[in-house]
């Protein structure tokens, strides 16, 4: 990978202006895939605790059956380990239901900066009709950070 200094950018405004967006841009490629995978480390983090909560509820369940329990609620309660899971649950649901809502967020963000950069590239690259430092910069943009810059 290029260091961003080192790229070869000509443009009307001036190589810097396009260098800061493209830069920012990447920073927010990256935060978008940190957010994804977060989300995805406590979706399975989620899956997990609910496979074991349903097992120890399950037995915890028969246990208080066989004791004559009717109440479900009561049986759930009665067994600290139970608790603890149900706790876990929580936290799962929120921090998932957090990282999705920064997901978004993110992606809104880099979403917008990409549909920015693709508006005025005609701006930034006004004398270049035949578009070789244009594609120069997008083939790069695609192949090193998976940032589509040709279309909308």
């Amino acid at each position: 990978m290029k260091p961003f200094k080192e790229w070869n950018v000509k443009s009307n405004y001036g190589p810097e202006v396009v260098k800061v967006m493209l830069e920012e841009i990447v920073v927010r490629k990256n935060k978008v895939d940190q957010m994804e995978k977060a989300k995805i480390r406590w979706s399975l983090y989620l899956m997990f605790c609910a496979a074991i909560f349903c097992l120890f509820g399950y037995r915890a369940f028969q246990f208080q059956q066989s004791q004559l329990s009717s109440n479900v609620l009561s049986a759930l309660i009665g067994q600290p380990i139970v608790l603890m899971l149900m706790l876990l649950l929580a936290i799962g649901f929120f921090q998932l239901h957090f990282f999705g809502k920064k997901e978004k967020k993110a992606e809104k963000e880099f979403d917008e900066l990409r549909e920015e950069i693709i508006a005025r590239s005609l701006e930034f690259w006004e004398a270049d009709v035949n578009w070789k430092s244009r594609e120069a910069v997008y083939s790069y943009m695609k192949e090193e950070h998976d940032i589509n810059l040709y279309h909308k």
